[in-house]
């Protein structure tokens, strides 16, 4: 090194990163952002509406779907049944489906405001009226085949609700400050 660096660093060589681009003499403060003022939403609305109404169809669509199939193998295997709720049509399936999304994103809204974690709230409730909605045609049915049905269904669209709206609020929760 010449005199002119060692006499410019004070003594020689400092340690660090030299930026020879900025000026000298003027440091500027570090600063942190600006922080947003607290509004009490802790999600974006409009992403969670439009994963609520996703899941919706999604699960209409699941609900038809594995409604048809069933009926298509019962109908294959001459197994005549009655279903659990009389006979069931795929539309009523899907239905009742997309109504449940709806009425688990309304849920999912309230545990937003109310409790600390709400997707760990949401997962066990949800998980267990999926166990429930699965086991309770074996308990309700009068034909096993109905119940299997039944079963077969609900487990799917209930399936399709908690991992769509877990996944929604996922990312649409911003957790609390």
């Amino acid at each position: 090194m010449s005199d002119r660096y060692r006499d410019e660093y004070q003594g020689g060589y400092q340690g660090g990163y030299d930026d020879r681009t900025r000026a000298y003499g003027r440091q500027e403060p570090y600063s942190a952002p600006p922080q947003k003022p607290n509004s009490g939403l802790k999600f974006d609305v409009g992403p969670f509406v439009g994963g609520v109404v996703a899941t919706a169809i999604t699960t209409f669509l699941a609900g038809w779907v594995a409604t048809a199939i069933v009926q298509a193998v019962y109908n294959r295997t001459d197994t005549r049944v009655f279903w659990m709720y009389g006979l069931s049509d795929p539309w009523i399936s899907g239905i009742y489906g997309a109504l449940a999304a709806v009425l688990a994103g309304a849920f999912m809204l309230l545990l937003f405001q109310a409790v600390p974690s709400p997707n760990t709230f949401f997962s066990w409730i949800a998980g267990l009226i999926v166990v429930a909605v699965i086991v309770l045609p074996f308990l309700a049915a009068g034909a096993i085949t109905a119940a299997i049905g039944a079963a077969i269904v609900n487990g799917l669209m209930g399936f399709v609700i908690v991992a769509l709206l877990s996944t929604t609020a996922a990312k649409t929760y911003h957790g609390r400050p």
